[in-house]
Formats: C-alpha cells, structure tokens, sequence
C-alpha cells in the first residue's frame, strides 16, 4: 500500500539463484530462510532496511530512505559533492554555487530524478540515504551481496545475489529477530506467544528510540524453563555470595633458637652475652 502511494517509476531486482542442489524446489526451501527477498521492487521515496552489516555504521538493521537511482560513476561524481544534495540545503545554497558546480549539479540532479526507464539492469542501484545514530545521515549506493548454504566441505548448496535491502515500513517480530533498530514502534496487541514482546522490545537500542502500542503485561511471557534456569543462577549466586571455606589448620609458632638454647638447660648454667656478629653466625648454624 505504501509503494502504491508512491509517485514514480517501479524498479525490479530480481535475485541470481545458484548452488549443487539441482532440485528447485527444494533450493527455494533453503532460500526462503534468508531474508533477501526473490524479487525487491523499489522507487524512489521507498523507506528500507538493511539486512546485512556493510561495515561499522550501517549495519544489519540501519534504516534508510532511496533517495534516487544511478550508475556507479554518476555516484562516484555524486560523493564528491554530497552536501549539494543535504536535505537541509536550500535553493539559495544552489543559487550561490560558480557556473562550472551549476552545471555539475545540474546534471547529477537530472540523473538523479531520471525515471525514464523501469527496468533496473546491472548499471542502475538504488541510492539510499541512512539515518544514522548520532542524527546524521549517510548516502550509500547499494551493490548486491551474497548469502549461502554452505557445507563444512566448502560445497555451497544454495546461493542467492540480491541487494541487501527489504521494504521497511513494517515488520513482523519473526522477521525482526537480529535486528538492531534506532527508531520502532512496536505493537503488542497480537502477542501470543512466550518470549515474543521480549524479542521485540529488545530489537531498541535506546528506551528514547522505543514507542510501545498496546501494553498488556499479560503479554509478557517467559516459559517456565527459562524462569527455572534464572532461579538456579541466582540460587549459584546466593551460595556464592556466602562462602563456606574450611579454616586452615593453626600452625605452631617457630621457637628462635635461644629458646631452643636455653630448653637444654646450657644457658641457665652458661650464661654470656653475644655480639652482633656472633649472634648473625649462631643464627645462620642454627638454620
């Protein structure tokens, strides 16, 4: 419905299928478990999803918007002079720019906007601008990717090549385990099973970035197992908190040597006094 309401050509991607199995149907069982999607239309104005980490900062779940659809070298021409194309820029900042950037912009802006042709083809990848974290954004031009079945052998299965990006308007809280999300909006209404508001309340990553439609505290359920595995840690820890640990057996003092001495009844008979140097060699005869 929201693509629908979209203004604007439609862009197919269709996903490269491969792999050892030769039985299709049982191929496209495996497949069906990545989340990259067999077909992937997009248009311009379309909020998506990434749903591979592509490095640091956009990663598996970033969430962003196609701003316009092109070729590598137009947006290689394009990164250069990204602050042309900032939301926040106005027509006086283009006003403002020398004959020459006029005419740069001009034309990136006209590729940018082109929408003569529905069909995608290898030169023409969508263009997303992300929302990042810290509020500022990020303009990527999205290449396919590859996901596999893999054997330990090394033998791949099955392999699809598709762009790594779903629609993101909504998503199930199935399809949102994994996901690290900034913003969501999380309805709980058809909450039916135990550990599910949990799967979807932790995809946040702030309590600033989370609005939660429909509480029922109800809802929140935990199996019994996992309650009984959490009661036997925290028994551990309580034991711990405690410990028990058998003192260590006295030991007897050690008698210096003019006690042992004087025990032989040599120094109530013979009694003398002892110099310093005397007294360190007795102490090193003694042991």
């Amino acid at each position: 419905m929201k693509m629908r309401a979209l203004v604007g050509t439609s862009h197919k991607f269709d996903a490269v299928d491969s792999g050892t199995i030769t039985d299709l149907a049982m191929r496209e069982k495996l497949l069906a478990n990545m989340m990259a999607p067999k077909t992937l239309e997009l248009k311009k104005g379309a909020q998506v999803m990434l749903i591979k980490n592509m490095d640091d900062v956009c990663v598996n779940g970033s969430l962003g918007k196609v701003t316009a659809f092109m070729d590598s070298r137009t947006f290689e021409i394009f990164r250069e002079h990204e602050e042309w194309f900032q939301e926040d820029v106005t027509q006086e900042d283009i006003d403002a720019l020398d004959d020459d950037e006029r005419k740069l912009y001009d034309s990136i802006h006209a590729k940018m906007s082109s929408q003569n042709s529905s069909a995608a083809g290898p030169s023409k990848l969508p263009l997303v601008q992300f929302s990042l974290s810290d509020g500022t954004f990020r303009s990527m031009l999205i290449e396919p990717e590859e996901w596999k079945v893999e054997l330990p052998t090394g033998e791949i299965q099955a392999q699809r090549q598709q762009l790594p990006l779903i629609l993101a308007w909504a998503l199930s809280i199935h399809k949102a385990q994994g996901q690290t999300l900034e913003r969501v909006k999380i309805d709980l209404k058809r909450v039916f099973e135990k550990g599910q508001a949990y799967v979807a309340l932790s995809r946040a990553t702030s309590q600033a970035g989370l609005e939660v439609h429909n509480f029922d505290k109800n809802k929140v359920m935990a199996h019994p197992r996992v309650a009984q595995f959490y009661d036997s840690l925290y028994s551990v820890n309580q034991a711990l908190k405690h410990p028990k640990v058998a003192k260590p057996p006295a030991t007897k003092k050690a008698k210096s040597y003019e006690e042992d001495f004087m025990k032989t009844g040599m120094g109530e008979e013979h009694s003398w006094e002892i110099s310093d140097d005397e007294e360190q060699a007795a102490i090193a005869a003694y042991g």
